[in-house]
């Protein structure tokens, strides 16, 4: 049946005619919807029909410092080596955004033996940038280099006692002395070619003369020397195994100090920048540059040698006191600018084990006196300082000689003499502070920051057996609680177990009080609107980690047919 369209309009206006005007209203509205709706769909039909992310563009990356060694075994000291090593060479596992553990060049690996043994099974399609096979020689060759008695950098101690060897072409087999949750973490360690390096002895392996053209199996290749002096240059590896690249090129231009980065950001001259210690820039708002806060696997804390001859400090009231009367916001506004977060607990968000209901000590005067009243310390002598007996509460505050951690150092020492304790700041200069201070252990109290990386084992940082020099725990004590669960974690079979021992041992730490965390700081990335892709829900284990998801980022887009 046809209706023609005059008949089809007479019929309308009859309809409308007879409708009332609330009818009208109600019906008019109704129509805008279903139009509204049908565009919307439509719209989006055509966005995501027409447009989809293309390969090309290039990025230039301002850094600070220059490249020496791209070589992912000697690359820790340097934040452009690790930057580089990162894109160049790839690991046997990866970590995405939320530090779960992937396949790279292993497809898959079996943990066998209560956690003693690992088997890993290699993909059999990788090749070096320079068209060489890689397999599992490779793997054993770049882990006995870490084992070896000429090796200069740090990571041997994580691979004493490991023993690694090729079953076949694609599978490698770790054997450990005792079990391990995060064995993996060690392993997204990059692999470096056994054809290119077997010939050298292992003393020189590191040196920058023979990193200067870096061939590894990453989704980056180098097409520029490590020599050049103000930039150098990657290009997408086209025979990557795993998905590729968009970007196709990456070109890391090099700084002095973050203020001249700034200023280059500002010219327009660069892409993109991080900073993590340049003021004001939380507040920096650039047109046609979006910003990316992250916060940094590390944490600034005071830490308490109770085995040095300090008996005020030996005793727990005195550190339980101290942690109350620690303004953190205040330390965080004047010495970071605000630009930070307060901590509480050794393990920090995001890291596996860490225990949100960990008791806190807000910041609180009242509290602090009468735990130091109710433990015996008192004013007798009336001259500001509280004693207990024969021991007064005095001791001495070292700290780097800079400016966050004076003023660090000035306010802590101004509200805790509040409470009724004697403060004598000792700053130092860098080396000094290393050389006389803390690798000897000679310390009252310590202001110093930690580093966590990807390790989220806080074992190295707080069991007693590394208290004593080249150990990272600086806060000196033993603590049975502490020392077991610690030990019984890192020995755990299941990632499950091996949490609640770190439960266990926050718990112990909030009460016995053997530092006094202050804060975890952020990181600013800056990067112009044009590159899409880039987020801010990274759970940092590094600065390089802002490149985690570098395969989702893109710059151009191109027409679909559909």
């Amino acid at each position: 049946m046809q209706i023609s369209a005059s008949k089809f309009g007479g019929f309308a206006r009859r309809f409308w005619s007879r409708l009332s005007s609330l009818e009208k209203i109600s019906f008019g509205i109704l129509i805008v919807v279903i139009i509204s709706a049908c565009s919307f769909r439509l719209f989006l039909t055509n966005k995501n029909g027409i447009f989809k992310p293309a390969k090309g563009g290039t990025i230039i990356e301002g850094v600070v410092g220059q490249a020496g060694a791209i070589n992912p075994l000697y690359a820790q000291g340097s934040q452009v080596d690790r930057d580089v090593s990162n894109l160049v060479f790839s690991g046997l596992v990866k970590t995405n955004r939320s530090r779960e553990f992937l396949p790279d060049l292993a497809v898959s690996w079996n943990v066998l033996d209560s956690g003693k043994a690992y088997i890993f099974t290699l993909r059999d399609n990788v090749k070096w940038h320079d068209g060489e096979k890689f397999d599992a020689n490779d793997v054993v060759f770049t882990f006995k280099v870490i084992q070896s008695d000429a090796y200069k950098g740090v990571l041997k101690a994580n691979w004493q006692g490991v023993t690694v060897a090729a079953l076949n072409p694609t599978t490698v087999e770790f054997k450990l002395p005792n079990s391990s949750t995060f064995f993996l973490s060690q392993l997204t360690l990059g692999i470096i070619p056994e054809h290119l390096f077997a010939h050298l002895p292992v003393s020189v392996i590191g040196d920058a003369d023979n990193n200067t053209k870096p061939i590894g199996t990453g989704p980056y290749k180098l097409t520029s020397s490590v020599n050049a002096r103000n930039s150098i240059s990657l290009s997408v590896n086209e025979n990557y195994y795993d998905e590729l690249p968009l970007v196709e090129k990456l070109v890391f231009y090099f700084h002095d100090n973050e203020k001249t980065l700034l200023t280059t950001l500002q010219s327009g001259a660069i892409t993109s920048a991080g900073f993590s210690t340049l003021a004001g820039v939380k507040d920096l708002e650039l047109p046609g540059v979006n910003k990316y806060t992250y916060q940094l696997p590390q944490y600034k804390a005071v830490f308490m040698n109770q085995m040095g001859g300090n008996a005020a400090l030996a005793d727990k009231a005195v550190r339980q006191a101290l942690a109350f009367a620690t303004n953190k916001t205040k330390i965080i506004n004047e010495a970071e600018d605000g630009d930070a977060s307060a901590v509480d607990s050794p393990v920090l968000p995001g890291f596996w084990g860490y225990l949100p209901t960990i008791k806190k000590y807000k910041f609180d005067f009242i509290s602090a006196r009468d735990i130091l009243h109710k433990n015996g310390w008192q004013d007798k002598d009336k001259d500001g300082v509280l004693e207990k007996g024969k021991v007064r509460l005095s001791f001495s505050l070292s700290f780097k000689n800079d400016k966050t951690n004076t003023k660090i150092a000035e306010v802590l020492a101004s509200d805790w003499s509040a409470i009724g304790a004697e403060v004598i700041l000792q700053p130092y200069e860098t080396g000094d502070l290393l050389d006389t201070v803390i690798r000897p252990r000679s310390y009252d109290a310590l202001i110093f920051g930690q580093n966590l990386g990807s390790d989220s084992d806080p074992y190295v940082y707080w069991h007693s057996s590394q208290a004593r020099d080249p150990g990272l725990a600086l806060s000196i004590m033993y603590d049975k609680d502490i020392d077991n669960n610690l030990e019984l974690a890192r020995l755990s079979s299941s990632l499950n177990k091996a949490i609640g021992y770190y439960h266990n041992f926050q718990k112990s730490f909030a009460e016995l009080v053997p530092a006094i965390l202050l804060y975890q700081p952020n990181y600013h990335y800056l990067i112009e609107d044009k590159v899409k892709g880039v987020t801010d829900e990274i759970n940092f284990s590094d600065l390089s980690d802002r490149f985690i998801n570098l395969a989702d980022w893109y710059i151009k887009s191109q027409k679909t047919t559909s």
